[in-house]
């Protein structure tokens, strides 16, 4: 054996231990697997030459050639992907507003690699270039007029990366259809749309149409919503109940304010366009739907109804009295839901029908607010359906701790009705509630029937602070009222009743 044959077989063998610590440092170090794998074919193809060498093949046979050509293009290959991997790596570690595409990345790789055939073509196979070149030029024509969309494509895909109109999952409309950006290719963008199917756009139909870009220049996207009310509703009450709503929407931004514009006049209603911002393209269709619920329940609340069209004809008889028996069949449910409450059991009959006749049933949808600690009040409301959870906050900046949840037949802001004092607690509905609400405006004309009621009221009313106190005194936590015995201080609850109606003078 002479000693080409050792210095091979040692080549060899060092080629061998060289590509397995790179396959082992590439493993420790988490790097992208695809550059394992090239290291394995990289150390194939070498150690297949060095043994074509060691067992006596030429160097001027064409398998060794071609063996040591394919070796040679799968090591530059490995090292260019490694270099790539660090130094995006370390853009990325960065945070450059502006990385490289990955398409461009691939396109450089493509003619790197390229040219680096055309030299081994040179220097191992003696192919003239000059010939080559001028051979190629007809064959270029042919392939590029068959392949003219593929590369329209590529290059679009390149002035698209370059100028970067979007990004990896911004929401983009392109010639009307919407989704998420997943990835842009060399052929074609990629998007999900909200039926969760990918969508393929080729790049050289994104570079001539319309892309709306929803995430710039921010997050803040402007949603729509066009609702009809009655012609017996003036405007601008509509308009406020319409900005209570959509204020009290969770996911709508705060900044820019909403607002609401009458859209039109048409045959059965006025027509409005409530607009409002949100920061989360992605939850544009649950917001809508939130606040169009909301709607719903604030002018249910109000009176106002969203009326049938115009050309919908309804035949049905209505007895003469129906109307009225409704009425009372109504206002008998609100006098017994009254009659069973501990605070209304010392007013007789006749004053709690008219009591009841005052007051009013409302609806409120899951997670709207019935009172607003601090909020000023003169109302009591009593559960007839649903659930509201009870929140006391400390004071500004305090985070809000429930205290306890009320359920059908429970009944709170009773010092707010008798007394006139701010609300003590956040009452907020967990589900779809039904609240009999009585005002002050009631209750007057309950003293104005008999001023003596208001005596039996406040030791009912002072009973049940005491006892709210007491409970108090066991935990932290408490209802609402908490702060109503800390207000009162043991004060005449009948002098503020007094007070708070007028009932001095005459008696």
């Amino acid at each position: 054996m002479n000693a080409s044959f050792w210095i091979n077989l040692a080549s060899a063998v060092s080629l061998g231990l060289g590509v397995g610590f790179l396959l082992w440092f590439s493993r420790r170090r988490a790097l992208d697997q695809s550059i394992s794998l090239w290291l394995a074919l990289t150390g194939a193809s070498g150690i297949s030459y060095l043994l074509l060498r060691i067992f006596g093949v030429n160097f001027g046979s064409m398998t060794a050639r071609i063996v040591l050509s394919l070796t040679i293009l799968l090591g530059f290959y490995t090292v260019m992907r490694f270099l790539f991997l660090l130094f995006l790596g370390n853009l990325n570690r960065k945070r450059m507003t502006m990385p490289i595409p990955k398409l461009v990345v691939d396109v450089v790789a493509f003619l790197l690699m390229a040219g680096l055939a055309l030299i081994l073509l040179n220097l191992l196979f003696n192919v003239k270039l000059t010939a080559f070149l001028v051979t190629s030029t007809v064959v270029s024509a042919v392939i590029g007029l068959s392949l003219q969309d593929i590369l329209g494509n590529v290059f679009s895909g390149l002035a698209l990366q370059f100028e970067r109109p979007y990004e990896k999952d911004d929401w983009v409309t392109i010639d009307g259809t919407e989704g998420q950006v997943v990835e842009t290719s060399w052929r074609c963008l990629s998007l999900r749309d909200r039926n969760n199917d990918l969508l393929l756009f080729p790049n050289s139909v994104v570079s001539k149409t319309l892309v709306k870009n929803h995430m710039k220049p921010s997050k803040l996207n402007l949603a729509r919503v066009n609702v009809g009310v009655s012609y017996a509703s003036p405007p601008e009450q509509v308009k406020a109940v319409l900005l209570k709503a959509v204020l009290d929407t969770r996911g709508v931004s705060v900044r820019p304010a909403p607002s609401v514009l009458l859209d039109s006049f048409s045959d059965s209603s006025i027509n409005y366009e409530v607009r409002f911002w949100i920061t989360d393209f992605s939850s544009k269709p649950s917001v809508k739907d939130a606040v169009r619920t909301r709607i719903w329940y604030c002018l249910d609340r109000a009176g106002m109804n969203i009326p049938f069209p115009i050309r919908d004809v309804f035949l049905h008889t209505v007895e003469p009295d129906r109307q009225a028996r409704l009425k009372q069949n109504l206002q008998h449910e609100v006098f017994l839901d009254l009659r069973a409450t501990d605070i209304f059991k010392p007013l007789p009959d006749a004053e709690l029908e008219q009591l009841s006749d005052d007051s009013s049933i409302l609806r409120f949808t899951t997670g709207e607010v019935l009172v607003k600690q601090g909020d000023t009040g003169d109302s009591l409301f009593l559960i007839q359906s649903g659930c509201v959870e009870v929140s006391v906050s400390a004071g500004e900046g305090h985070r809000s701790m429930k205290v306890a949840e009320l359920g059908v037949g429970s009944c709170f802001g009773e010092m707010s009705l008798l007394t006139g004092d701010p609300r003590s607690a956040t009452v907020t509905a967990t589900k779809e509630t039904i609240v009999v609400v009585v005002k002050k405006k009631g209750m007057e004309r309950v003293f104005r029937m008999n001023p003596a009621l208001a005596e039996p009221l406040s030791e009912l009313l002072e009973a049940r602070l005491s006892d709210l106190h007491k409970a108090s005194k066991e935990s932290e936590d408490s209802i609402e009222g908490r702060e109503d015995v800390k207000r009162s201080g043991g004060a005449d609850i009948l002098t503020r009743i007094r007070t708070f109606f007028g009932l001095f003078s005459g008696h």
